[in-house]
């Protein structure tokens, strides 16, 4: 703004009543943290149901893991280091046996970067057994297992729209996953004596993925509508609790069937900071 001299006075009185009134709420962004560790529990629930003529079959999938993340400064905004403490995870499928997983599955820690707005850039991945790379990607993790932030300070009814794409070689196969999703901030909320901001998310995910499926390569394309919510900690400077839904529908391709095959996929999935 530029003033005009006749106005020095009123200036002056408004910018001492500028000075004594609150502080700016500081911007919802990451390089605000102000913890180097935290122990996030997640969960991961996903059915797929198949119709091959006429009849309905289910592939279905739950899944625990206890991460322990490492946070650090970076000029991006914040480095984060991931490491797999504990995993469960019990697959089901119509054609064979149960198939069961856990954490010695995976070795090594991903490590990636995230710019202001949430944007991630990989450095190390861990190596994951084939088995288990369907519930542990070291890609997905470094690209969704956080929430975009809009990187500025925020009040509620603010909202942004982040659009996410990657792809890439993962485990024995490869994928690729596309997303717009709206973020809007609905207010504060307290869980646990923590003072949280909730956040609302919804929008759409689209991914395609070229894996192996007791031993017979398999693809599958789906469109997901997700919901869910984002809580943050801004005392912290990191997520307390992501949660979000998807339904949809897709196709997938196996060898033995001439014509890809309609499916019907949901999803629960949540990432909660542990007390």
């Amino acid at each position: 703004m530029t003033g005009r001299p006749i106005a020095f006075t009123s200036a002056v009185v408004l910018l001492s009543a500028c000075a004594s009134g609150p502080p700016s709420p500081p911007a919802l962004a990451y390089g605000q943290h102000t913890v180097s560790a935290a122990v996030y529990d997640f969960s991961d629930t996903t059915s797929v149901d198949i119709s091959v003529m006429g009849q309905a079959m289910q592939l279905s999938q739950h899944g625990e893991a206890e991460y322990a993340v490492a946070f650090a400064d970076d000029p991006a905004g914040v480095g984060v280091t991931l490491a797999v403490r504990s995993l469960s995870v019990r697959l089901n499928q119509p054609m064979g046996e149960p198939v069961e997983i856990d954490e010695s599955s995976v070795r090594g820690d991903l490590a990636f970067s995230l710019d202001r707005v949430g944007d991630a850039t990989v450095t190390r991945r861990p190596a994951v057994a084939d088995e288990a790379s369907q519930m542990i990607s070291g890609l997905s993790l470094a690209h969704t297992f956080f929430p975009a932030l809009p990187g500025r300070a925020t009040v509620p009814g603010d909202s942004w729209v982040d659009t996410l794409s990657y792809s890439g070689d993962d485990g024995p196969g490869s994928m690729s996953e596309s997303s717009v999703l709206s973020y809007t901030v609905a207010g504060d909320t307290v869980v646990d004596g923590r003072s949280l901001l909730l956040i609302e998310v919804e929008g759409t995910t689209t991914s395609a993925n070229d894996m192996e499926f007791s031993g017979m390569p398999v693809s599958q394309e789906s469109e997901l509508a997700v919901r869910g919510y984002v809580l943050w900690d801004p005392a912290a400077g990191i997520m307390f609790e992501q949660y979000r839904e998807g339904t949809g529908s897709g196709v997938v391709s196996v060898p033995v069937v001439p014509a890809p095959l309609p499916v019907s996929v949901r999803t629960v999935q949540r990432a909660r900071l542990q007390n």
